[in-house]
């Protein structure tokens, strides 16, 4: 797992959890398996123009390098096992001074889009942030990401702090721009 070891561990994991939808899932620390299994969904993502961009992770190494002290854990289907979404709490590259402020890469198997888990993921992204130490967060997303642009809206909290116009490359070559945001969390959370 890749787990920065000065953090503290979440202890309730595994936990379960209900979707809105009804469905009962796991929430835990991820594998080696389904860390491979999550850069596989982030390219296929990637190949659709779905948060994430064509040349940002050119192979599993650089993705595993950038998430190196990350903080990373997955929703799984209870009865099942699949792996339905994941999220990598990772130390903000925004934030040039101690490693409190997290930046989450979300992403949601594409087969199990429009179940909610989207703002699921984001929800308990904040909510293990806090657990974890974390004084603030900062998401970064492109321009044309609709799905997560509107999770941030309805959670609400989140102040947009810049917009960057070159953000990353689309598919089809086009260059979208990124829209950053960002959150204090309180640790007021058990």
């Amino acid at each position: 797992m890749l787990l920065k070891e000065s953090r503290p561990f979440i202890t309730s994991l595994p936990m379960v959890d209900t979707l809105v939808t009804g469905k009962h899932v796991i929430i835990d620390y991820m594998t080696e398996r389904q860390f491979s299994e999550t850069y596989l969904m982030i390219q296929e993502a990637a190949e659709r123009g779905d948060g994430f961009g064509v040349d940002e992770f050119l192979n599993e190494n650089l993705f595993r390098e950038e998430l190196i002290g990350s903080d990373c854990f997955v929703i799984t289907c209870k009865e099942t096992g699949e792996l339905l979404a994941s999220f990598m709490l990772a130390v903000s590259k925004f934030y040039r001074g101690a490693s409190s402020v997290v930046d989450p890469f979300i992403i949601v198997k594409s087969t199990a889009r429009g179940q909610g888990l989207g703002l699921f993921a984001m929800l308990k992204a904040i909510d293990f942030s806090k657990r974890l130490g974390y004084e603030a967060m900062y998401v970064d997303t492109f321009t044309n990401n609709v799905a997560l642009l509107h999770i941030l809206k309805k959670i609400g909290g989140f102040q947009q702090v810049g917009l960057l116009p070159v953000g990353g490359k689309m598919k089809n070559g086009e260059i979208v721009g990124s829209v950053i945001f960002y959150m204090e969390l309180s640790n007021d959370c058990t």
